[in-house]
């Protein structure tokens, strides 16, 4: 049996982001939450703070005239992936706990404990009353909140939904890439208009089962699925002209490089990066945001891969006939 490949599609009326400068290195400071929120954000885990300051900027980039906030409340929705955001804040739990006992934890931030929290802040600060997702899958955490995000919009489950990606250093990563900070994009349904800077997300999430690689079959399929998706997530566009990989050094790694190289073959290019198996859900969600695109140039395509088997796809592309 063939599993239908489900193309999720939204418009992008803004984006923004919050990164550390080139160079920080994990211990640095570089966020200063009083300039960029003001006061009443002390306590707050600093992945939620720089998710905070991602949403202004993103609602900001959408200019007056297209407020999304204009929608009814119960039509906004938030959806955010995370891998790592408050694994900094379990670690001080845990250590307090055992040095000094639960009546020693800080009632400000200890809620933080449970993850889901970050996005709801988020909600709380700009009334997203139709719904809040988190998502922690390892790796594609963040493509899946773009995807998610997208079916809701397409079901009529929201207007506008804010959709993105935020995270900090886990101090126990082992030989993970740190990542800090956040990529937020104001999504609205797609097929509707583009606004003069925006841009058309489309994302496609695969599964490829680890143990199946073992087998010259199940590598076939695996390939297969991943060269589907591709097939589905560029039908009746333009084909990419910059295309990057992120996956793990792991089989389901290989074989999904595998799979978009000789799908790329002769089309463009493939960078691949490799990092650790704990590594972030923000990386993807900054490569789809980071550049702007020139109306009409093609699409840049980010695939990642996690070695437990789950498979995201994202394009993003400007067409050439904007609103």
């Amino acid at each position: 049996m063939t599993v239908r490949v489900v193309v999720a599609e939204s418009v992008v009326h803004g984006a923004g982001l919050v990164l550390p400068p080139e160079g920080t290195g994990p211990a640095e400071s570089w966020f200063d939450h009083r300039a960029r929120l003001g006061r009443g954000y002390k306590y707050l885990p600093p992945a939620c703070q720089y998710l905070l300051a991602a949403a202004r900027t993103a609602l900001e980039d959408c200019g007056p005239e297209a407020d999304p906030l204009a929608a009814a409340p119960e039509l906004r929705g938030a959806v955010v992936g995370t891998n790592s955001a408050v694994a900094a804040l379990h670690a001080a739990i845990d250590e307090t706990v055992r040095r000094e006992g639960a009546s020693a934890l800080s009632p400000m931030s200890v809620p933080y404990f449970a993850v889901n929290l970050v996005a709801g802040r988020l909600s709380t600060e700009h009334v997203l009353k139709g719904f809040n997702l988190t998502v922690t899958s390892p790796r594609v955490a963040g493509v899946e909140a773009l995807h998610l995000a997208a079916l809701e919009l397409a079901a009529g489950r929201a207007a506008v939904t804010l959709a993105g990606a935020a995270e900090a250093p886990d101090p126990r990563a082992a030989d993970a890439e740190p990542e800090a900070g956040a990529a937020l994009f104001v999504l609205r349904p797609g097929g509707g208009p583009v606004p003069a800077g925006g841009r058309v997300l489309r994302t496609v999430l695969r599964f490829v089962p680890p143990p199946a690689l073992a087998a010259a079959e199940g590598r076939r399929l695996a390939r297969d699925s991943v060269r589907r998706a591709l097939d589905a997530l560029h039908s009746g566009g333009p084909a990419p002209d910059e295309v990057e990989l992120l996956v793990d050094p792991s089989p389901v790694g290989d074989a999904v490089a595998d799979a978009l190289r000789s799908w790329c073959a002769d089309r463009a290019p493939v960078s691949t990066r490799r990092s650790g198996a704990r590594a972030g859900a923000l990386t993807p969600v900054v490569r789809l945001a980071a550049r702007p695109l020139p109306a009409g140039a093609g699409r840049r395509l980010v695939v990642t891969a996690s070695r437990a088997g789950n498979v995201a796809l994202a394009t993003a592309h400007t067409p050439e006939h904007t609103d």
